[in-house]
């Protein structure tokens, strides 16, 4: 329920002279230049217990029209006259009205949830982030729903309590994810958008770089330990290739507003950066539509291989006659492919035609060009990435959530990492659970899949590629991949995640922690690396380490 504390109505303005021009002349001592208007909400972005009383005020005197359902205000809407007392979560928009009653000027934005007495001491060691809309939840991919989104972090004593927001900012969110959408504890997109429309707004976020497009991982089934996509992605960075930054947090949704209460809670999430192009992500020039010629047109694309969207169609190239197979068609990520020109799109499929070929060929020189592979892709690039699929043994490397990148009148890049839940002796997949082998199906004895997929297959057939990748290999194990540093980041990240780790169970008991506890998870996972970097390392030394067998 909400209570409106109504006022008699202000005197109305004087009405404006008319100049003979047929517009009349605006006195800007009433209303002040747009650009000078401030409007404010007291108190700020809170959240509450009982209810609380609203105040709106301008710096110049004008009328404020205002929403309590997230809607765009606008003349029709109410009009501001005395505070309002909210009684449930209510995202509050508001803008200032010029004379004729049009809204003028920035608006604001500005969210208040209500918690039940039994969160009013909830605290936390991690950041929590509140989502709160008018509306409900989203269910699936097709949903994007208006959400309030409040981050609340730790204060000096290191706890997180919900009370005043560090941030408070509009969103629209979105159910994603492949398998794991069809989990009772959902992932989401989450998209940040401006307090004047449903564009996008860059924000940081727990002190990452300021971007407007996120997401939300929701490690459920797969990823007991709550780290796998975490720990994938800092040994990325460990060794000196991008992956998405990440942070842990705790989350409370709620939908059609009321109250925030314990059923409010979904868990523990991982806060990530979604692969986009962007001077923090992924480093290449902006591709337009207008960019149809060299060298303009020959970068930047970030495309992936991976199942396609409902509106996506994909393509194919490379395949060099059939010699190269791949499971997935290729996808455009950014630009996306109904914003690539013919042009564009013809020239990214050509370039990966023009690989295919030089992979097929006897010395690995595309036959029409002459141009070697190891001119088109950037080779260090493609090992990293390699290794960094293989280590964590990831059934879905080289044909699924595979991304790739070319730069203005750069190689192909191979990477960043993405989507590492079922990789690492995880639960209820298989083909991660033994840490020996190379092939994540442990069927082969000799020369293995995560070797002949796509591309790979070319590349392994090279003498030279395969020296340079085995002692990379060497040099990682021995460094960045050293197996005390990779337990060591399991070691930082169980020690955040404890606490919370209780909670998360809690909420999903049918997907609790193996061995009965969280840190009984933790030491699975630790085991499994530590056999797995161990049978590696012995793997490496041999004379021909691709047929290197499990056990």
């Amino acid at each position: 329920m909400l209570l409106l504390a109504l006022a008699c109505t202000p005197e109305p303005l004087p009405v404006p002279e008319d100049t003979g021009s047929g517009w009349p002349e605006i006195p800007t001592e009433q209303v002040g230049p747009a650009t000078e208007i401030t409007l404010s909400a007291s108190p700020a972005a809170q959240v509450f217990v009982d209810e609380l009383t609203l105040t709106l005020e301008a710096t110049t005197d004008v009328e404020i029209a205002y929403t309590l359902d997230g809607s765009e205000p606008n003349s029709r809407d109410e009009v501001y006259t005395e505070p309002i007392t909210l009684d449930e979560s209510t995202q509050v928009r508001a803008v200032a009205l010029d004379i004729h009653g049009d809204p003028f000027g920035e608006p604001i934005a500005v969210s208040y949830v209500r918690v039940s007495q039994g969160l009013a001491d909830f605290s936390s060691n991690l950041p929590v982030l509140v989502l709160s809309s008018a509306r409900s939840l989203p269910e699936s991919k097709a949903d994007h729903v208006q959400f309030s989104l409040q981050v609340h972090t730790p204060g000096l004593d290191g706890r997180t309590r919900l009370e005043s927001p560090d941030q408070d900012l509009r969103a629209g969110l979105k159910v994603r994810g492949s398998s794991s959408a069809g989990y009772p504890k959902k992932p989401y997109g989450l998209e940040l958008w401006s307090a004047q429309d449903d564009e996008d707004q860059a924000a940081e976020l727990l002190g990452m770089p300021a971007e407007s497009d996120w997401v939300l991982l929701a490690p459920l089934n797969f990823d007991r330990a709550l780290m796998r996509n975490a720990l994938a992605y800092q040994l990325s960075r460990d060794v000196g290739r991008y992956a998405p930054r990440t942070r842990f947090v705790e989350l409370f949704a709620e939908g059609r507003n009321g109250e925030l209460d314990e059923e409010s809670y979904r868990g523990v999430y991982v806060l990530v950066e979604r692969i986009k192009r962007d001077p923090e992500r992924v480093d290449i020039q902006e591709l337009g539509p207008q960019d149809n010629s060299l060298p303009e047109l020959s970068g930047g694309y970030l495309f992936k291989e991976d199942r396609t969207a409902e509106d996506e169609n994909g393509f194919t190239a490379g395949t060099a006659g059939g010699t190269f197979e791949f499971q997935q068609p290729f996808v455009a990520v950014d630009p996306k492919e109904e914003e690539l020109s013919f042009s564009q799109a013809r020239y990214l499929s050509g370039t990966l035609d023009t690989l295919g070929e030089s992979l097929a060929a006897p010395d690995f020189q595309d036959p029409e060009s002459g141009s070697h592979y190891s001119e088109q892709i950037d080779t260090a690039a493609w090992i990293d990435h390699h290794i960094l699929n293989t280590l964590p043994k990831n059934p879905d490397a080289f044909r699924l959530s595979g991304y790739f990148s070319k730069d203005r009148g750069g190689p192909i890049v191979a990477g960043p990492l993405w989507d590492f839940d079922r990789t690492m002796g995880c639960e209820s997949d298989s083909r991660a659970e033994d840490p020996t082998w190379w092939d994540p199906s442990n069927q082969t004895t000799d020369t293995t899949y995560i070797f002949e997929h796509g591309f790979w297959l070319g590349l392994f057939a090279d003498p030279e590629f395969q020296e340079a990748y085995w002692a990379r290999w060497v040099e990682l194990l021995e460094g960045e991949l050293a197996l005390d540093r990779i337990l060591d980041h399991v070691q930082s990240m169980e020690a955040e995640l404890s606490e919370a780790a209780q909670r998360n169970t809690a909420r999903w008991p049918d997907y609790a922690p193996r061995g009965g506890s969280y840190t009984a998870e933790v030491q699975l996972l630790e085991q499994w690396l530590t056999v797995r970097h161990r049978w590696i390392s012995r793997c490496v030394e041999r004379e021909d380490p691709q047929s290197c067998m499990g056990n």
